[in-house]
């Protein structure tokens, strides 16, 4: 419970279909009535071709707060996976919190459940006893699937109270999918015997089975009856338009509120709650069809050709994103017209780009902090650390809204990167419908930048080993030349150009009395005074073993750069605590820049004066 409304959290797949759309719309109606608001946990595809333990998007489900949550409902046949819906009913019984089960048994929850198999028996029935069908055979989804199972025993049930034979070798399977079931239709074609009726377990498989009838001039329902399963809108785009039954998302909803009010309520509920699906005659089996035409296919044209367009700005933004250096930039690409009402959180490494996300073996998807990486709420646009218990910015004003958070987890190479909360001010099926389209290009496009950003990080790590010189940090002969030659590209004729050369003196005698490692030190601390004296922008390298150099481009105080060297070792010799002292040569020379200008003639002319000056220390020390 939050702000004294109690949290109703609701684990589904595939929102975007427009029979979820409809539950969702009659559920929240019926909550936000009773002071009570819906969470959507939602993964964008059916886990039933997966192994779930490898798919990234359920860890969306680890997003539930059971601390807070009041009911749990699992849509368990939308989501295809008894291992996820068990442990989501395992984890709210720790918490001891009501579970509701839609189209699924399972201890510890209520089960509110489609009737199928008596709104089956009524298309089944219909064919056989109205249309006197005698010759029948059935397309099941898998064998050993519960719901091909339950429809293959209700043909046989009907088809034997009615003197018809029915065996084996009338049952084909078509997988619940367009593919196999035209697969299982030419087998029946083939064997020359055509039925009077094809009964399908779902209205995929009858849509595709009924065109290949007729493509081999078989005429349906003239010849051959088809029926499908499950009233999906497309049952009215088909010709002739595909018997079936309806589920009443509307009335699952209602079923699903009820038995919600009673366990919030602390009653009882024994054995499952049935919802009856409607019989929907059509033209597939003779009978005449009352849909309304015009309204159908104006809904079906405004969903698909508004998906199309935002297909192809999504993409746009993924490649943008992925393109970016900056995280804040990257982000801003999301300020679209395609993408509103939403927030996207991240896991707080993700925004770290030294950091090998896809490489850390993670304990759980999501970190206790966590990082804010947009809010189309903010303009302008702020990037921060939010907490993982506080979910999204202004959770109490969102849930006042009325209407649900949706969450979906985003994910890249199979790795959860952070998940997006969606609030639609309204269940328009167009909004619901891209929710799909902006999972996967958010988590394409953000998932890519932090994976392109490290290796961004990496190459220049690699760059940098080859540009520097190990011991001084300075930049490496190679290097300096690249950096001049870029240097004086951009200065104009007449500048004032310097080099500095500074030359540690006896280097052998340290080396020989205190090591070399005192040597590489000493080395060391000549080419930080040298950085340190020189102005910023300054190009400065290890030009040989004790040879350092510095680069400017623009007017500069030598006199002051010679003495800031001095001072730097200075400095060095009375805190080193050594028994000998540092000293350096210095050599320095200015000129315009010009088309003559050679930099190896300037670096010899500052390495005479060094020598000069090292002479000098060498005569005076014999004296």
């Amino acid at each position: 419970m939050i702000g004294g409304r109690k949290l109703i959290s609701l684990c589904i797949s595939r929102l975007h279909d427009i029979e979820n759309n409809r539950f969702i719309a009659r559920l929240n109606e019926q909550l936000r009535n009773q002071n009570c608001s819906l969470l959507i946990y939602n993964i964008t595809t059916d886990l039933f071709w997966k192994d779930s333990d490898l798919r990234s998007e359920i860890a969306v489900f680890d997003l539930i707060d059971y601390e807070r949550t009041d009911a749990v409902i699992i849509m368990d046949e939308k989501i295809k996976s008894h291992a996820v819906t068990r442990s989501i009913i395992s984890r709210s019984k720790e918490h001891d919190i009501p579970v509701i089960v839609v189209d699924g048994e399972y201890e510890d929850s209520i089960c509110v459940e489609f009737d199928y198999p008596s709104g089956f028996e009524k298309i089944v029935r219909h064919v056989i006893e109205e249309h006197g069908a005698r010759n029948v055979r059935f397309i099941g989804g898998f064998k050993g699937n519960r719901f091909s199972d339950e429809r293959e025993e209700t043909v046989r049930k009907v088809a034997a109270e009615n003197g018809i034979p029915f065996d084996e070798s009338m049952v084909y399977y078509g997988e619940f999918w367009a593919k196999p079931a035209i697969a299982a239709v030419e087998k029946i074609i083939a064997s020359g015997d055509i039925p009077d009726a094809v009964f399908c377990a779902n209205d995929i498989m009858a849509i595709n089975v009924s065109s290949v009838f007729m493509n081999h001039g078989i005429k349906v329902p003239e010849q051959v009856i088809v029926t499908g399963f499950d009233g999906i809108d497309e049952i009215d785009f088909t010709v002739p338009r595909i018997t079936s039954a309806s589920t009443s998302y509307q009335e699952l909803a209602d079923k699903v509120f009820s038995a919600l009010q009673a366990l919030l309520s602390g009653e009882r509920i024994e054995g499952s709650i049935k919802v009856e699906p409607v019989l929907l005659l059509n033209e597939s089996c003779g009978c005449t069809s009352s849909a309304d035409d015009s309204r159908m296919l104006r809904s079906f044209n405004n969903r698909f050709y508004h998906y199309q367009d935002e297909y192809v700005k999504l993409n746009g933004i993924t490649d943008v994103i992925q393109e970016k250096k900056e995280m804040l930039s990257a982000a801003e690409v999301l300020y679209s017209d395609v993408v509103e009402n939403m927030c996207c959180i991240i896991n707080k490494e993700c925004a770290d780009n030294t950091h090998d996300y896809y490489r850390t073996k993670r304990e759980k998807p999501f970190g206790d902090t966590m990082f804010m990486f947009f809010n189309s709420d903010d303009i302008p646009l702020r990037q921060y650390d939010i907490q993982r218990s506080d979910i999204v910015p202004d959770l109490e004003e969102k849930l006042e809204s009325g209407y649900p958070l949706i969450f979906n987890c985003i994910y890249f190479m199979n790795m959860p990167v952070g998940y997006i909360c969606f609030c639609f001010r309204n269940y328009d099926i167009t909004e619901y419908g891209k929710i799909m389209a902006v999972a996967n290009a958010i988590g394409r496009g953000v998932g890519g930048f932090v994976n392109m950003r490290y290796q961004r990080y990496l190459i220049e790590r690699v760059e940098s080993m080859y540009m520097y010189d190990y011991l001084t940090g300075l930049y490496n002969r190679t290097s300096f030349n690249k950096k001049y030659n870029e240097a004086i590209s951009e200065l104009p004729y007449g500048s004032e150009i310097t080099v500095v050369l500074s030359d540690l003196d006896g280097l052998k005698e340290i080396n020989d009395n205190y090591g070399h490692f005192s040597g590489d030190r000493a080395i060391s601390t000549v080419a930080s005074a040298l950085k340190k004296a020189c102005p910023p922008g300054a190009i400065c390298v290890r030009y040989g073993g004790d040879e350092m150099i510095g680069f400017i481009a623009g007017a500069c105080d030598k006199d002051a750069i010679t003495a800031d060297i001095r001072a730097a070792i200075e400095e060095h010799n009375a805190d080193s605590g050594s028994s000998y002292k540092l000293s350096a040569s210095i050599g320095i020379v200015s000129e315009k820049l010009s088309d003559k200008t050679d930099i190896e003639e300037l670096i010899e002319r500052a390495d005479k004066l060094m020598y000069i000056e090292k002479r000098s220390k060498k005569k005076k020390k014999e004296i």
